[in-house]
């Protein structure tokens, strides 16, 4: 592969551990597919159809949000994902049903201000740091854009409400109810509960897990009715909060680890298939050595976070490729982005 290939590479960001949320879908290989049994992704889709609550485990860039946007992608139709951040939001919101479901109905009207074509100018101003200009964006899943008449009535039933807390519970129903009843399964998707793990900005993050899994699994599951996938990282398990809720969960999938160096390769040749006009088998021949493959599983294996020990890794490897003039990744640019990326054990 020629150094102009590698600089492509390297101004397409073929590499970048944190591509925006939206391209997960199309850059995931999914883990059925590297370990040949389907535990995983077919798992997850499974579950999902058939209404269940879904515990996904793995530690922080396991994978965890690639699969959930793999299986609850822009091409897929009968589900309609409703992700709800908890982690950044105010404490109560994780923590109490009524503060829960009150904040699912605020998602969905700030969804139909933008989504909906007659209220696209109502879109929500970013302002960045940095001087930046400021921007706007649709934050509607894609699902409410193929479905204009389930966003009419959304539009309706999301006003805010202000009476008690079984009134607040019970507009969250029907909103759910609404989009079932548009023949769409509504899948609540938490993904970044592992972020309250040990966090510095919020001290009573054990207290937050515990009423989170004490209260708001059972109100999905009593109170709402409805799919869910919930990331859970795998300290969470011994929680006994978490252990209660799994009576409220009907399925528990652990992320599997890669198989092998060959893994890495279909991931990294995926990535770079999309950036330069190059088929992913080529890539694979091509691109990295196959030393420089091994030595990126050797790396992994103790932790399997494809975020950083593989990603964050080749990034910077790529990027050591092309300031040397290479042709094709080698294990001496691996190397060297390991001694520099110094990843914890």
């Amino acid at each position: 592969m020629s150094l102009d290939i590698l600089a492509e590479l390297q101004d397409g960001h073929a590499f970048d551990p944190a591509p925006r949320r939206d391209q997960l879908y199309d850059l995931h290989v999914p883990f059925d597919e590297l370990t040949g049994h389907p535990s995983c992704e077919a798992a997850l889709s499974r579950a999902l159809r058939q209404g269940e609550r879904v515990a996904l485990v793995g530690i922080s860039g396991s994978g965890k949000s690639s699969v959930t946007e793999h299986v609850l992608g822009p091409h897929v139709e009968d589900l309609a994902p409703l992700p709800i951040a908890v982690s950044i939001e105010k404490p109560e919101i994780a923590t109490d049903p009524a503060e829960f479901a009150g904040h699912l109905a605020a998602q969905v009207r700030r969804w139909v201000a933008s989504g909906l074509p007659s209220e696209s100018g109502r879109a929500e101003l970013i302002v960045p740091t940095a001087g930046r200009r400021p921007k706007k964006f649709t934050v509607a899943p894609s699902w409410m854009g193929a479905k204009v008449e389930l966003a009419y009535e959304l539009d309706q039933t999301a006003a805010l409400v202000t009476g008690s807390s079984a009134e607040v519970i019970d507009q969250a129903r029907r909103l759910i109810g609404l989009i079932a009843d548009h023949e769409l399964t509504p899948v609540i998707v938490l993904d970044d509960t592992d972020r309250w793990l040990a966090s510095s900005w919020q001290p009573d993050s054990p207290l937050i897990r515990s009423a989170f899994f004490g209260r708001i699994i059972r109100l999905l599951a009593e109170e709402l009715s409805c799919a869910a996938v919930i990331a859970v990282h795998p300290s969470y398990l011994a929680d006994s909060d978490y252990q209660f809720a799994t009576g409220f969960i009907g399925t528990t999938i652990h992320l599997p680890a890669l198989p092998g160096p060959s893994s890495i390769g279909r991931i990294l040749a995926r990535r770079a298939a999309r950036v330069v006009d190059v088929a992913e088998d080529a890539v694979v021949a091509d691109l990295i050595d196959d030393g420089a493959l091994q030595l990126l599983f050797d790396h992994y294996q103790p932790s399997p976070d494809l975020r950083r020990r593989i990603l964050q890794v080749a990034h910077l490897a790529l990027t050591l490729a092309v300031d040397a003039g290479a042709d094709r990744l080698a294990a001496s640019h691996i190397q060297v982005a390991l001694t520099e990326t110094q990843a914890p054990d």
